[in-house]
């Protein structure tokens, strides 16, 4: 199916809906670039259920047991140290991540 649209996706937006649950995704696009897709709530949950969702933690521990002769842990606490720079300074900083990532 070619891309619709915006202005008629929000013109016939209760369409474009049913067109979805009907027959799948249905695109949007601005400028002849395909910008958004709706989809049915079915079909969302599937993607939803089927995406990879491992904690951080874990992620590291497999880095960790991957790369233990290449890499120190320091280096690897570098790779997975999600703060921001603006936590600089403040009072939970130095140990907001303490033993996380610990073996």
């Amino acid at each position: 199916m070619n891309p619709i649209p915006i202005f008629e996706a929000k013109n016939k937006l209760p369409l474009f809906i049913h067109q979805a649950e009907e027959s799948g995704p249905v695109f949007i696009s601005r400028h002849n670039k395909s910008v958004a897709v709706i989809l049915s709530i079915d079909e969302f949950n599937k993607l939803n259920a089927s995406a990879k969702k491992t904690p951080i933690w874990e992620r590291a521990k497999k880095l960790r047991e991957q790369y233990a002769p290449d890499l120190t842990n320091e280096e690897i606490d570098k790779i997975f140290d999600v703060r921001e720079s603006s936590t600089t300074g403040t009072s939970w900083e130095s140990d907001v991540f303490k033993g996380v990532f610990d073996n």
